[in-house]
């Protein structure tokens, strides 16, 4: 065989793909149940096999070849999974790819209750970044689903042989921890006060400009007291009381519940409701009726219907 088609061994293969989607060596070991050191020596032979680094020391996150490898070959190992499920007359559990917020403040705390209802299904929830989460090849993989949010109006068009289903247009609304705003002196007088705020950014000033808009604001600088990449990491940072951040209910979990982030509402200018985008489900045709994808997109939309707090604003 030519040396350039020889592949690793599924257990390095394995460890490789646990880490990346659990985003730690420790988690990745108590998956697979193994000890943590096998999973660094798996990571470690891996990348020698390939000649790259797959793991940035530094950081213990995944390089940018880290994440194009794992982008690639997850999708592959699932297919062999399912492909081994059906040769045994199982069925396959079906994988959700999701971005980070979406999966730890929303889908995830109501899983069980789907596994409950559902005790035949086996659900793999994937939280990845939020870029991976819209990724090609994740979608078409067997028995895979995507959960991803699209902003209004964007131009990259669906792939074909995909099919998508819009879940969810939430509002958006800027929030900050109470120190915050008792920082700021109390709420904003008008609306156009915020533009003297420490605004949170993700990764540019889109989201805030949009929401301005919405607003009827022209801003032609949008200030910022950090760029913090994505929109679960701007609600970590108004938790800690460093700025405003943009947020919608499926990333808020029970935060304006429990009081740890307020609405930020003007006092003279009342906020309009303004989504923004939509949360958008994805999978291949080949399984969007079969029924494991069917049973859980049904009850996808009933949990979107029944929860009050992701489809309406609570009062100021």
């Amino acid at each position: 065989m030519d040396p350039r088609y020889r592949i690793p061994p599924l257990s390095a293969l394995n460890a490789f793909v646990a880490f990346a989607r659990t985003g730690g060596i420790r988690r990745a070991a108590t998956e697979l149940r193994v000890d943590h050191a096998a999973i660094s020596r798996h990571i470690r032979d891996l990348e020698l096999s390939l000649g790259i680094t797959l793991r940035d020391k530094a950081t213990g996150s995944l390089t940018q070849a880290g994440h194009t490898y794992y982008d690639r070959i997850a999708p592959l190992l699932d297919g062999l999974a399912t492909a081994t499920a059906d040769m045994r007359n199982r069925v396959a559990p079906l994988t959700v790819t999701c971005a980070h917020g979406f999966a730890y403040h929303w889908l995830l705390p109501r899983l069980y209750a789907f596994r409950k209802s559902h005790p035949h299904m086996e659900v793999l929830l994937r939280s990845v970044d939020a870029s991976a989460a819209f990724h090609v090849s994740g979608v078409e993989s067997t028995n895979h689903a995507q959960i991803g949010y699209v902003r209004d109006g964007s131009t990259t068009p669906e792939p074909r042989a995909v099919r998508h289903m819009a879940i969810a247009r939430p509002p958006v609304f800027p929030v900050a921890s109470p120190a915050c705003i008792q920082t700021l002196g109390g709420q904003p007088r008008t609306t156009e006060d915020l533009l003297d705020a420490p605004l949170l950014h993700e990764e540019d000033d889109t989201e805030w400009r949009r929401w301005f808009a919405a607003q009827g604001v022209h801003a032609s600088v949008i200030p910022t007291a950090g760029r913090l990449w994505q929109a679960h990491i701007t609600l970590a940072a108004a938790r800690a009381g460093e700025g405003i951040a943009l947020g919608n209910p499926f990333l808020l979990g029970d935060d304006l519940l429990t009081g740890r982030l307020v609405r930020v509402q003007p006092t003279q200018t009342p906020l309009k409701e303004a989504p923004l985008g939509a949360y958008v489900l994805r999978a291949s045709e080949q399984i969007w009726e079969k029924p494991s994808l069917r049973t859980f997109r049904n009850w996808l939309m009933e949990q979107v219907e029944q929860d009050e707090d992701a489809t309406r604003l609570p009062p100021p």
